[in-house]
């Protein structure tokens, strides 16, 4: 019995279709522009089966079905080829204009989805121009972002400033000279509209202006150029070609300091050297002075030890003078009256 009656409540839930899940209420779903969004609707059975079913959009006091709207041509898609009882709907490329109300409904029964999209507005004040610097030879990002980083604008466009007008740079690229050099860095984010300039010259100066629908913002390019090389000469030469005069008054300054610099570190070392050098060649001929002194010292000290050899050399010998004629005989005279002492050299 109790079979007869669950298999009673099938056949009754069966025979009335689908049941929508969430059935007459109301659902918030949030989108942006650029992006897809899934409005979901779905039978609350699974085995469940579809007759019939449609999705209307409100356009202003009266429900326009969505597969009949030009205006979604080619950006709706049904999930329910795989899953009969899935009745989603997938929305690509989302507009503003696709903002409202939308209902899906099956027999007798239905769901109201509200469906809010948001734009791309500019973070960046559009009153005010924004002062950029860049350097020859290298990239420079102009920055340019909605305040909505999943938001992608309906219409982005970058202009430079030239010849007395704009010119368009991305994504047409009608200026020669930013030829292949420029591309929007929205990778990951579709509301990063930034343009990046790569290979800077001198003739990117100027300005430029990010336009997003009816919304600019203003920017002003400085391109700096900076020569990198060891020979303050060489590096003369080349800023007369390039550089402007007031650029050159403000880079050629900082980049001679690290040669100034190390030209005073060499000449205090060579100064400390020859201090040095002088230093030990005064030591040297200090000491070979004091050689010369001691030498005549001991050359004095053995003429001397000569000298008193020489005096302990020298006998003496005795030389007795007799004098016979003038003398009387009855005198005798005493010797040593009459003695004298000669020195004899000996030679050794």
């Amino acid at each position: 019995m109790r079979d007869h009656l669950y298999l009673f409540f099938f056949m009754i839930q069966f025979s009335s279709g689908c049941i929508l899940s969430n059935e007459r209420q109301k659902i918030e779903i949030t989108g942006y522009t650029g992006g897809s969004v899934v409005l979901p609707c779905s039978c609350a059975h699974p085995q469940s089966t579809v007759n019939t079913f449609t999705w209307r959009f409100d356009g202003g006091g009266r429900w326009i079905p969505v597969f009949e709207y030009e205006k979604y041509s080619g950006r709706r898609v049904l999930f329910n080829e795989s899953s009969p009882q899935n009745l989603s709907l997938l929305i690509s490329g989302l507009r503003k204009e696709n903002q409202g109300y939308y209902k899906c409904e099956t027999e007798g029964h239905y769901i109201t989805i509200h469906l809010t999209v948001k734009g791309c507005n500019l973070v960046q004040n559009t009153k005010a121009t924004i002062a950029v610097t860049g350097y020859a030879g290298e990239s420079v990002v102009l920055p340019c972002s909605c305040s909505e980083l999943l938001a992608k604008p309906e219409q982005i466009r970058w202009m430079y400033y030239v010849e007395n007008a704009y010119k368009e740079i991305y994504p047409n690229e009608n200026s020669e000279k930013h030829k292949n050099r420029v591309k929007l860095l929205n990778q990951t984010s579709p509301g990063n509209l930034s343009l990046h300039i790569s290979a800077l010259t001198a003739e990117d100066e100027g300005d430029y202006v990010c336009s997003v629908s009816s919304k600019t913002v203003y920017f002003r390019l400085r391109v700096e150029v900076i020569l990198r090389t060891e020979k303050p000469h060489i590096h003369t030469s080349i800023s007369l070609s390039t550089l402007q005069p007031s650029h050159q008054t403000q880079e050629l300054p900082s980049a001679q300091q690290p040669h100034d610099t190390s030209q005073y570190v060499f000449i205090l070392l060579g100064v400390i050297l020859s201090v040095l050098l002088l230093a030990l060649l005064a030591f040297i001929y200090w000491r070979c002075r004091g050689g010369r002194n001691v030498k005549t010292v001991t050359r004095d000290e053995e003429e001397l030890n000569i000298e008193q050899d020489n005096q302990d050399d020298v006998t003496y010998s005795t030389v007795v003078h007799v004098k016979t004629a003038t003398t009387p005989a009855h005198r005798e005279s005493d010797p040593a009256e009459h003695t004298e002492y000669a020195p004899i050299k000996v030679k050794r």
